[in-house]
């Protein structure tokens, strides 16, 4: 019975097998859902609107509407009496706002060139208390209240009065960066305004809780300071306790999704400190820059630029050289980043990035080609010699040092490696998990298509025609790639392919295009070793 058993797919060692997959698989989805807890396609991508269609790219007309409001200090007590706030409309190809005199803040900003997976607009810092980059005494309820005017499109002016002390701010927005720049001078600071005012970037948190456990979502919303020449990053969407940290000083801070943020820049004297807060139970997050001037300054000037766009390299090192910080590649930043710009080389040429993918696919096949041929070379030795290792294995079974010796030996002897198989898929492996996250954070590839169903290869292929391919071609690849396995161990590998097209399923179709594209190589390349076996076993 146990001779029967020994080459059954229900053997111990099988078994065993098949379980430690399992538990490796069930380790890996669960140190994902930890990391990244939410997966589903995003409502928006860092907010969404009320309904609404996408605005349209010609510039309009400011209009202009009030409100009533009041401003009131740090003590609660109104600092003006009730105004009336002003409200002026900005439009242009790249974004739409509405700046408002409470706090010279920008409500409703929206990106005109992008929208998110449910085709509505993006837009940045949505509150229903707080206004994009308003600005207010430290520790208040509410923002300042201005005198608001317009000097141009795009450049506005404001007058506070906070007691005996006047805040006079200028706004100058820079359509080519999708920037402002911020200035603010404090005429003869009293005690309200020493205690310090503070620009604020608010965002509600909108990535979706996760339905899935074998699939958990990249999506992620984040803090990002720069502060004493170090970085710091804090995933505020998947925090499950409220979050409130300071850095001083800091002249970065910003508040980002997958493929936006908006940040403040520092370019003042005075140094400035900042604030991180997040409640998980309003589900929404602020940044603060504050600035505490010097009781025995007479007049107070600090200036910045504010960024709210998508998360572009180019434009964001055209701000900043520290700016770029905010995008998040993981471990493999090392590598993503040269990944990119290899794939931006590609598609400057081609025009696709779909067609970059593969380029960058075959580049990365063709540099690992040379460990390629040395893993035939030691496959085919080692199947050349298996049995000899059979006859060492038989006559040593009762002395397994003996055993030991006379098989690396014999392994010497031949040129073989039992791991050289091993070597072309190690070395591609941090080139899997940098693409990951290039293609998961990178706004170029945000909604890019490639032909036919694949309308977007930052999303999954929804037809799952990618991963089907990959994972048959996976399978054939395994049935043309000589191995040395015993008959357990083989049938374990036969279920790798099903393994990989299920982990391939809810990934980006640039990803899965990259595998596909991959493993069509791995099969030409083992075809051609097969045809031309002679000269693949040739010693080196």
């Amino acid at each position: 019975m146990q001779e029967q058993n020994k080459g059954s797919f229900f053997d111990p060692k099988t078994i065993i097998a098949v379980v430690l997959v399992g538990v490796v698989w069930y380790g890996w989805q669960t140190y994902l859902q930890k990391k990244y807890p939410n997966y589903n396609k995003p409502k928006t991508e860092v907010s969404t609107s009320q309904g609404g269609q996408v605005p349209t790219n010609d510039t309009t007309h400011p209009e202009t509407s009030t409100t009533t409001t009041t401003t009131t200090t740090v003590d609660g007590k109104p600092s003006l009496p009730a105004t009336v706030a002003k409200e002026i409309r900005f439009e242009d190809q790249n974004v739409s706002f509405t700046l408002t005199s409470r706090g010279m803040g920008l409500k409703d900003y929206t990106l005109n060139k992008y929208v998110d997976y449910d085709k509505k607009p993006i837009l940045l810092g949505l509150s229903d208390t707080e206004s994009l980059f308003e600005l207010k005494l430290a520790g208040a309820a509410k923002p300042l209240d201005f005198d608001l005017k317009e000097e141009a499109p795009g450049q506005y002016i404001g007058t506070a009065q906070v007691g005996d002390s006047t805040v006079i701010r200028t706004l100058k927005y820079d359509s080519d960066k999708l920037s402002f720049t911020n200035k603010i001078v404090i005429e003869k600071p009293n005690e309200e305004i020493l205690r310090g005012i503070s620009l604020v970037i608010p965002e509600k948190v909108t990535v979706p809780q996760s339905t899935s456990f074998l699939f958990p979502s990249y999506q992620h919303q984040d803090f990002f300071v720069n502060h004493a020449g170090k970085t710091e990053t804090v995933n505020f969407s998947a925090a499950k306790e409220n979050v409130t940290k300071s850095f001083a000083p800091a002249n970065i801070v910003s508040v980002s999704s997958q493929y936006f943020s908006a940040a403040i820049i520092d370019r003042s004297e005075l140094l400035p400190e900042t604030q991180l807060i997040s409640d998980v139970t309003g589900k929404t997050a602020r940044a603060e820059l504050t600035y505490k001037p010097n009781s025995t300054q007479t007049q107070v000037a600090v200036e910045q630029v504010f960024y709210a766009g998508p998360k572009s390299i180019d434009i964001l090192k055209s701000i900043d050289p520290q700016l770029p910080g905010v995008i998040d590649h993981g471990f493999f930043s090392f590598i993503a980043r040269p990944l990119l710009y290899i794939m931006k080389a590609f598609y400057g040429g081609l025009g696709n990035w779909g067609l970059a993918i593969i380029c960058l696919t075959l580049l990365v096949r063709l540099c690992v080609l040379p460990f390629a041929v040395m893993s035939a070379k030691s496959m085919k030795a080692m199947q050349k010699i298996q049995p000899q290792l059979v006859a060492v294995r038989e006559r040593y079974k009762a002395d397994p040092v003996a055993m030991n010796r006379e098989t690396m030996a014999l392994m010497k002897q031949n040129k073989a490696n039992p791991l050289g198989g091993c070597l072309p898929m190690l070395l591609q492996i941090p080139v899997f998990f940098a693409l990951y996250r290039v293609i998961g954070s990178s706004i170029e590839l945000y909604h890019s298509p490639f032909y036919g169903w694949i309308t977007d290869l930052s999303s999954h292929d929804k037809f799952y025609v990618l991963p089907i391919i990959m994972g048959i071609a996976m399978f054939l690849q395994t049935k043309l790639t000589p191995t040395t396995m015993d008959p357990a161990q083989a049938k374990i590998m036969a279920f790798l392919p099903l393994v990989f097209t299920l982990f391939m399923v809810q990934l980006p179709a640039g990803l899965t295009l990259y595998m596909c594209v991959s493993t069509l190589f791995g099969i030409t390349q083992q075809m051609i070793f097969l045809r031309d076996k002679n000269k693949v076993v040739a010693t080196a």
